[in-house]
């Protein structure tokens, strides 16, 4: 049986999200932003939380942690720099597997926005938990110097499968959509999902998943590549990652 998901806002604009196993009843909570939220969430579904998958250690995604786990004696695993905010049960890192019910999750290291931020991959399920490094047509703000990391994190999750969905720690999707567009103006897809992000603000709905095929089309930083966005900024010719980072850092500016 396929995994359920389920994504809410919490905070002001931070994704809280429960993935339940209907075959073993396992329900992981991704980070917690806020532990009332959390947890009103998954009594809503009927959901018990088994586990906690903390993506990594910013305070917005990991204030709720100890206070979840003390109500439900979750499972807490995360990256060692998140030991100083939460409760970590298990430390992973690049090359462990986790594990929901039946579906087991890659634990890829992915940083740029964090030291230690971790991506969960689940092949099966079709489905990465990136954290603050990728958005709805955007990506997470980059530490000082980790420019090339930040970079090779995306690379990584940009050659996914392009059905796989990807589930970001916040909904950034009108501001981000704005940008896209002010940088592609031309682009069909991009200004087809720009009306969509307007549709959504106004009706108050939440957007933080998306598929790499979307983002593929629709966001410039996975489209750092493409020879005529590089013109487009000034840049023709340029390696993919110089672009990117130019990119970032006018999305700084934006």
């Amino acid at each position: 049986m396929p995994l359920d998901l389920h994504v809410f806002r919490t905070l002001s604009d931070n994704a809280g999200a429960l993935l339940h196993d209907p075959a073993s009843g396992a329900c992981a909570a991704i980070d917690v932003p806020d532990a009332g939220e959390t947890l009103a969430a998954a009594a809503a579904k009927g959901w018990t939380i088994s586990d906690i998958f903390i993506t990594h250690a910013h305070h917005d995604h990991t204030q709720g942690v100890a206070e979840v786990k003390r109500a439900t004696g979750a499972k807490v695993f995360g990256p060692a720099d998140a030991q100083g905010s939460a409760p970590v049960d298990t430390v992973v890192a690049e090359g462990d597997d986790v594990a929901l019910g039946s579906e087991r999750f890659e634990t890829w290291h992915t940083p740029g926005h964090s030291d230690g931020h971790l991506s969960f991959v689940g092949r099966g399920a079709k489905l990465a938990l990136v954290g603050d490094v990728v958005f709805v047509m955007g990506c997470g703000r980059v530490q000082p110097g980790q420019m090339e990391r930040m970079w090779t994190s995306l690379s990584r999750l940009m050659a996914l499968p392009g059905d796989t969905r990807l589930l970001g720690g916040h909904d950034y999707t009108l501001s981000n959509a704005r940008f896209a567009h002010s940088v592609e103006p031309r682009n069909a897809a991009l200004t087809a999902r720009l009306a969509e992000a307007e549709k959504a603000k106004a009706e108050g709905r939440f957007w933080a998943l998306t598929t790499v095929a979307e983002e593929r089309a629709t966001n410039p930083f996975f489209r750092a590549g493409e020879p005529a966005l590089a013109a487009v900024i000034g840049l023709a010719g340029a390696p993919a990652d110089a672009v990117f980072a130019a990119l970032r850092e006018a999305k700084n500016r934006f």
